[in-house]
């Protein structure tokens, strides 16, 4: 009895079975997926003098447009002014490097800003509530040589720092110490005691203890003092 044996060939299984596919780091070139990005250093000279271009004209621009707006822009900064001013930043970045968007549209939102920033300034200086609105209200955290314990709570300000601010005015006791406040652009004025008879017209608006009628609606009669050994 004869038995067939099948026989196959190498070039038969080569074709009928896939090979495994080769990974693709395999078939890249040793090192060429570590190769930086094509432009991620330098492009062109074109495109590199197109944002020295337009880097200039932004700046030149932002420069004319503060000296209209004058020395209001440039000083202490409230909560309004330094929303206005990383605004103001990022048009101008985007302006110098971006290319996506041209130079007199940069130049639009520029003049925008500015005019907002303007009218917001008129009505401001002339509406009480237009000024509360986008001003914060100064704090008086301490009055007549004592800390404020709910005023010092509800602004999350420690006693320590109100000290600091004492020492930094060259007063050696919180006793000498006529009112502290924490003005709308984070600075300090330490206002120490005087003798003799004085208006204290510069404390209207403030809301100080037992004067509701130097600022209304602010509870100016509450205040409660705590000890200068307060801690924090």
């Amino acid at each position: 009895m004869v038995v067939a044996i099948p026989i196959y060939r190498a070039t038969s299984l080569k074709r009928d079975i896939d090979p495994m596919p080769t990974p693709p780091f395999a078939r890249a070139p040793l090192g060429a997926s570590f190769a930086p990005g094509a432009g991620m250093f330098f492009r062109s000279w074109t495109s590199l003098g197109e944002v020295v271009l337009a880097s200039a004209i932004v700046f030149a621009i932002v420069v004319a447009m503060l000296r209209f707006v004058g020395q209001r822009a440039l000083a202490r900064m409230s909560g309004f002014d330094i929303v206005f001013t990383v605004t103001l930043g990022s048009v101008v970045a985007t302006a110098a490097i971006s290319r996506e968007v041209p130079v007199v549209n940069a130049i639009a939102a520029l003049a925008t800003f500015l005019v907002l920033q303007e009218v917001i300034r008129f009505f401001q200086s002339r509406a009480l509530g237009v000024h509360h609105a986008v001003r914060e209200q100064p704090d008086v955290l301490l009055w007549d040589g004592h800390l404020l314990e709910d005023r010092l709570r509800e602004t999350n300000i420690s006693a320590d720092e109100v000290r600091a601010a004492v020492r930094k005015a060259g007063l050696r006791s919180l006793s000498d110490v006529r009112a502290v406040v924490l003005e709308n652009d984070g600075d300090w004025s330490v206002i120490p005691k005087h003798v003799g008879p004085s208006d204290e017209s510069a404390f209207y608006g403030l809301p100080i203890p037992g004067r509701p009628e130097d600022s209304r609606g602010d509870h100016g009669a509450q205040a409660v003092p705590t000890s200068p050994h307060r801690l924090p």
